[in-house]
């Protein structure tokens, strides 16, 4: 039995070993050995570097060994091989540049000789499209050196090669797949295999044992079972060699596909709907009446109503709805007309067939038809003879197989069906499916749902072609263009049945079309007739033959990519490595087959690298015409950076945009500010990672968008250590249920108002969090990974671990977690009478997006309303409220129709940090308001609000006022509120009903947030600790409380050992009237007991000349507890002054010190210094623990001794202060390169003084 080794993709971190294994005597290799030090050893592109361990001791390296889709000669370019081999050798194999890959190097401790073999099938497991591994030997060359390759390998002499005359010339050695790997035999399963298969199934699904019992394989293949087996197949695998006896694997298979049943339920016409129709054959046509789901944008709201059409209301006091006829529409006054259009407005935008039309569509599907068959009387018949499809119902790998063998198996379906093409796989939502059917799947395309769909079942459904084809990649001709331009038509063909959009959407779809195809003529124009064209246009062929032979199926466009710095500083990238300088291109555009998209890693490789290109990207534009990338989903995402750094450049610079053409009309990008998509694909093999257990999500809190954001992107790590080795593709299993129209109205670019200039100043874009939680819907869009279900949730059902929505629709769980806490709202209804379950259609909070866009439409039908008193009344205490009083004073809203209720004030303590909220700005904002006409009502609270007999919609509301306690009653058409309220109504009905412990209307948790179900957690300021805590756990960083959710569910990638305390600023922005704006940055509080309120800190503040108002508070600890800025400089967002609350003042330039001396004269100007760049740098963090555990050594030197000596006070001190200076040096000197503003440093001034 062969030894068992760990291989793994080798990464710089093994740089230490790697140089112990090439100088040590006993190694053995071929290939051109490096000599250490090895730092440059992974400058140069290899596709697979691997080391080879024992898997008890991962840091000894045994082997080493490198893989590339050409060969390390560098006279030969990288895609002339093939030329090379088949001019010079005589080779008579079917090589390609697709199918085969060359072991150019390889080293080995030599007392593991029996390491290569399982190397090299390691190789042929993770590339599955790669038939042959050729090996280039050296005209000089050892004969031990390849003695163990011309074993399992076939020599390959040059032509002119003459055992006399010509001997001394290169060879090469090629091992094939077929005689290397290990067979794998497929057979029928007999009866008594069904032991091995239940064992199996066991494993990965024992409750299938449990329905079916022990022996139901048997009883299957028996015919007892009483089902119909006879058109089934249950196909068992056994492996030559293998360690396991018997059978390997199972795969289930029928003939049994209800093609109708699919049709109706899913959308098929892209795969023929998996019937054939030969052409001068004769042929039925079958008429399915379904329906087609069309996807509609925010801007299909209409404005103008039809009153013709629709019923009015009587808005008095005491009276009944009336219904008007046709001809008595002119007796609605103005108050009914505006109250129809509000309720429009709210049933419209919270209606989700506003955002998805269900439109009919008829299909005609005709198919082949049998000889001698009836289509009147056979048509059901006919058109299940006419499948071409297969099922697949089970399959099951053996735990100690590697799930790579799942290609083997699906190869071996479509051999049990050679006369049909497509293999169909249901999977069940509820089912606890096996890692080896996600492994399968990876082959397959998932199939969307018909908005009718009666199947919850998601279906998978693969090609033939897409296992057997082979691709080749070709130069551009000529005789491409009407290929090429055909593939454009295709892929963006839409046909809309609906006649009311086919104006609107079918148009736009059109015009962008057009754009893209004029793009295309423009780059094949130049590149056809340009011979210093920087663009590379590949078209991608169907076939491996000559190219007369071969069909189009795709084609991408390259070229140079030099903006790199420019997108480092706003997404996370490695700092630019010069080596890769002019390796990098940027994809301009690709279109594929979907058939092949599972290919998409040889596809680009090839593409790239015979482009002379080592890394891709690929930018999306959010706002505009973005160019078509068919694989943009199988390349890495590029997150957004965490936090807002101050670079200390012009950012609209020229070399901030990206790099214009004088050939093509690209679009204009500012790579530093502007909002958009950045993919990337390093050419290394692509890992797909994520959860696999299924996680339900209710609600979509700030906390949700981090947990969100962290999830999806679990492989960004400091060090880059997983994206240094692998195309990393985030698979999560992740499930959010969310209100109808949130998600379209978070993630609609083209909601825009017709009074802002700017999209980014405008109430309905702006948002209130920090930019890790804003970037996760203006910078990002979750919902290429995170499955969004609209609906409000009923019940949860504990025992079976599912929740139903509204619909009856059922959603399972592994874990649950209830991050649907709420920002303002009401704790009931707000009335006596609760016979209504919805808000009033005047009433509204913010809490989203959806909420903002509904306003903003209330509002101008309000303005535009021929009322002559309009009355607004906005009520809360909060920072946030201003903000929507700027809004409305910005869209047209008259002060005097404005009214601003602020409740009773209590002082009293602040012991918590809160940035939502300043008492000290509150009183200036107050009178500021108050100065522009808009009435204002100090400690008033709100009582209730009472409604029009006949209908929802608010008269009067009632507030009561201190210390008099008399009632205070206003009419108005809108009642905004701002009440701070963390529970909706209906969440909790759902809570209570489900059994969940509440207290004061908030969900009990323990410490690690779960609730008293353990399947269930909850997170947000909706949650209170089961007991007394004794530190800040509301007002809390969404990231860090998404991370510590992610590290006690043991979602991370990394092992991360955090405490409970809470260390990271909050922040929140507004915009304020006058121009203004505030951000205000707070941390929680890490300690409650025995400490004073926040009035007992130390504040410093500055003004300065342009109108900036800085606050600053510390602890006292001295650690800046709390900053607050009001600026006028709209333009400049101040979101790096995060980087700063936390730190300690002396880390921050002394800067208690300096502002008493009075050398701080503004705090904006102080933090926007040089110095400060240090802070804000990738790997601070490092430094600062770094320093944490010199400290602690330190310390315990003072307390213990060294040497038998004792350290004084103040010798520890400046010992404290030498290695913090030193840690220092060396970061600013490792990292000198990276920084904008040069640091000056000791050998800096040694030089100038030798100068």
């Amino acid at each position: 039995m062969e030894t068992e080794y760990e291989i793994r993709t080798a990464s710089k971190y093994d740089i230490e070993q790697l140089e112990s294994l090439f100088s040590s005597n006993l190694a053995k290799y071929f290939g051109q050995k490096r000599q250490p030090p090895l730092k440059q050893l992974f400058h140069e592109y290899q596709t697979h570097r691997l080391v080879v361990c024992k898997p008890k001791d991962p840091k000894a390296i045994l082997a080493y060994s490198e893989f590339c889709i050409y060969p390390n000669i560098p006279v030969l370019s990288n895609d002339c091989w093939p030329q090379w081999l088949k001019c010079r050798f005589c080779v008579d194999l079917p090589i390609t540049l697709m199918n085969t890959i060359f072991f150019n190097f390889y080293i080995y401790l030599s007392e593991y000789e029996d390491i290569l073999r399982q190397l090299l099938m390691e190789v042929f497991y993770r590339e599955h499209k790669v038939s042959f591994l050729v090996v280039a030997r050296p005209p000089n060359y050892s004969p031990k050196e390849f003695e163990k390759l011309e074993s399992i390998g076939k020599v390959y002499y040059p032509i002119a090669f003459d055992m006399f005359s010509c001997r001394n010339l290169p060879t090469i050695i090629v091992i094939s797949r077929s005689k290397f790997m290990p067979s794998v035999s497929f057979r029928k399963a007999l009866p008594e295999d069904n032991d091995d298969i239940v064992d199996m199934v066991d494993v990965h699904e024992p409750e299938m044992r449990q329905e079916r019992g022990d022996f139901f394989i048997a009883e299957l293949l028996l015919g007892t079972a009483g089902g119909n087996i006879e058109r089934d197949q249950i196909i068992v695998t056994e492996e030559a060699g293998s360690s396991v006896d018997g059978s390997t694997g199972m795969m289930w298979l029928t003939e049994e596909v209800d093609i109708e049943e699919l049709i109706r339920n899913f959308d098929l016409e892209s795969l023929g709907n998996l019937v054939t129709c030969t052409p001068d054959m004769p042929h039925a046509t079958v008429q399915f009446n379904v329906f087609t789901a069309e996807q509609r944008q925010y801007f299909n709201l209409k404005k103008n109503l039809n009153y013709l059409k629709r019923r009015g209301v009587s808005l008095r006091k005491g009276s009944e709805v009336s219904t008007y006829s046709e001809m008595d529409t002119g007796l609605l006054g103005a108050t009914e007309r505006l109250f129809t259009k509000f309720k429009y407005i709210t049933d419209e935008l919270s209606n989700s067939s506003n955002y998805l039309d269900k439109v009919p569509k008829t299909l005609n599907i005709s198919f082949d038809m049998p000889t001698r068959k009836s289509m009147s009387k056979n048509k059901k018949y006919g058109l299940n003879n006419a499948s071409r499809a297969f099922l697949l119902k089970n399959f099951i790998l053996h735990p100690s197989l590697r799930l790579e063998y799942s290609y083997y198996y699906i190869c071996a379906m479509f051999s049990a069906y050679p006369d049909r093409d497509y293999c169909v796989v249901p999977v069940s939502p509820s089912a606890n499916n096996s890692a080896s059917l996600w492994a399968l799947l990876k082959f397959f395309i998932r199939v969307q749902h018909r908005p009718s769909s009666e199947m919850s079942d998601e279906v998978f459904v693969a090609h033939r072609c897409s296992i057997n084809t082979e691709l080749s990649i070709y130069h551009l001709a000529k005789d491409d263009i009407d290929d090429v331009i055909k593939l454009m038509s295709v892929n963006n063909q839409t046909k809309f049945s609906n006649e009311s959009l086919n104006s609107g959407l079918d148009s736009h779809i059109q015009e962008t079309v057009t754009h893209q195809i004029k793009i295309v003529k423009q780059i094949s124009s130049d590149v056809l007739y340009n011979p210093m064209s920087e663009f590379s246009f590949w078209v991608i062929r169907c076939g491996h033959t000559s190219r007369e032979n071969t069909t189009a199926v795709g084609f991408a466009i390259l070229r140079p990519f030099s903006n790199y710095e420019a997108v480092y500083k706003q997404f996370v990238l490695p700092h630019d490595e010069d080596y890769m300088t002019f390796d990098r291109c940027e994809l301009v555009m690709l279109r594929l087959h979907p058939y092949f998209h599972m290919w998409s890693d040889e596809v680009l490789r090839t593409v790239a690298i015979r482009s002379g290109y080592r890394e891709i990207f690929y930018f999306q534009e959010i706002i505009g015409e973005p160019l078509p990338n068919d694989l943009a989903q199988k390349m890495m995402p590029v997150e957004p950076r965490r936090m807002r750094r101050n670079w200390f450049i012009d950012t609209q610079s020229e070399h901030c945009y990206r790099r214009s053409s004088t050939q093509v009309d690209l679009s204009k990008i500012n790579c530093v500010m502007d909002q958009f998509y950045l993919f990337r694909h390093n050419l290394f093999p692509s890992k797909f990672i994520g959860n696999q257990n299924p996680i339900v999500i209710v609600g979509f809190s700030d906390i949700c968008k981090a947990f969100l954001r962290l999830m999806v992107f679990g492989w960004n790590t400091p060090d880059y250590k997983y994206v240094s080795v692998n195309n990393c593709l985030p698979v999560v299993e992740i499930t959010v249920i969310v209100d109808h129209g949130e998600i379209e109205a978070e993630y609609d670019p083209n909601v825009a108002c017709q009074y802002c200039g700017r999209k980014e100043d405008c109430y309905l874009s702006n948002k209130n969090s920090c930019p890790f939680v804003m970037d996760t819907t203006q910078r990002l869009d979750m919902r290429n990974w995170i499955n969004f279900v609209s609906g409000k949730v009923t019940y949860i059902n504990r025992d079976e671990k599912f929740i139903r929505l509204d619909n009856n629709c059922k959603v399972f769980y592994d874990k649950l977690l209830l991050l649907c806490d709420t920002k303002f709202g009401l704790p009931t209804l707000g009335r006596t009478d609760e016979t209504h379950q919805a808000y009033p259609y005047n009433y509204a909070h913010i809490n989203g997006r959806l909420d903002k866009i509904m306003l903003y439409h209330k509002l101008e039908e309000l303005n535009d309303c021929e009322l002559s008193k309009k009355k607004i009344i906005i009520y809360g205490y909060t920072l946030a409220l201003y903000e929507c009083i700027d809004f409305m004073l910005k869209h047209n809203c008259r002060p005097e129709n404005i009214v601003y209720v602020q409740p009773h004030k209590v002082i009293k303590p602040e012991y918590l940090n809160n940035p939502t909220n300043d008492k000290n700005l509150d009183d200036i904002l107050v009178q500021m308001v108050s100065d522009l006409g808009i009435k204002v009502y100090e400690s008033a609270n709100f009582v209730r609000f009472s409604l029009y007999t006949s209908v929802n919609f608010i008269d009067r509301v009632h507030f009561k006022l201190f210390p008099s306690g008399n009632t205070l009653s206003l009419t108005c058409n809108i009642f905004i509120n701002f009440m701070e309220n963390y529970m909706p109504m209906s969440i909790e009905r759902m809570l209570l009903n489900s059994d969940i412990n509440m207290k004061n209307r908030k969900i009990l948790v323990d410490e690690d947030y779960c609730t008293n179900d353990p399947n269930i957690y909850a997170a947000g300021k909706h949650v209170t600790f089961v007991w007394d805590s004794f530190y800040q756990y509301i007002y809390t960083s969404e990231r860090e409380m998404a991370q510590k959710l992610i590290d006690i569910l043991q979602l991370s990638q990394e092992s991360y050992t955090k405490e409970r305390k809470f260390s990271k600023p909050c922040l929140f922005h507004c915009l304020l009237p006058l121009g203004h704006m505030v951000i205000k940055i707070t941390v929680p509080k890490r300690f409650l007991l025995g400490k004073l309120s926040n009035e007992y800190s130390q504040f410093m503040t500055s003004y300065s000349s342009s109108g900036d108002f800085f606050r600053v508070r510390l602890s006292q600890n001295l650690i800046v507890e709390e900053i607050v800025c009001v600026t006028r400089k709209l333009y400049k967002p101040l979101y790096f002054l995060e980087y700063f609350c936390g730190k300690h003042e002396t880390l921050l330039n002394n800067m208690h010190s300096r502002w008493k001396m009075g050398l701080i004269k503004d705090f904006v100007s102080f933090f926007e210094a040089p110095w400060t760049e240090y802070l804000m740098h990738d790997r601070f963090d490092d430094m600062q623990n770094k320093n944490h555990s010199t400290l602690i050594t330190l310390l315990q030197h003072m307390y213990f001794g060294v040497n038998g000596m004792s350290i004084g006070d103040s010798d520890f001190d400046g010992a404290c202060k030498h290695f913090l200076e030193l840690n220092l040096l060396k970061f600013l000197r490792k990292y000198r390169k990276e920084f904008i503003n040069e640091f000056v440093l000791p050998e800096d001034w040694e030089t100038e003084k030798q100068v």
